[in-house]
């Protein structure tokens, strides 16, 4: 066995890869006010546009669903009360 250990080179040294470093600046988009203003009635225009598609009333609908065990639950109740009405 130890033949076979000395035979095998091990390397223990870290892998020199280099230093990753961030940059001291960040580039800045220089906009005019006039173009922010144009992006931001643009992007308010986009917004409120697509608002007026979807209306709560419109769209929210009570599910058929909800109304039967609505309904089911009313009469469940009124058919307890006459049931009490006649035991009396």
């Amino acid at each position: 066995m130890d033949s076979v250990s000395k035979s095998i080179p091990y390397s223990y040294t870290s892998a020199n890869v280099g230093i990753i470093k961030p940059p001291d600046k960040l580039g800045r988009w220089k906009l005019t006010d006039a173009e922010l203003e144009d992006k931001f009635h643009k992007i308010d225009k986009d917004v409120t546009s697509h608002q007026k598609h979807y209306s709560f009333e419109d769209k929210k609908k009570t599910p058929i669903l909800v109304k039967l065990l609505f309904f089911l639950c009313a009469t469940a109740l009124v058919w307890h009360g006459i049931k009490r009405g006649f035991r009396k």
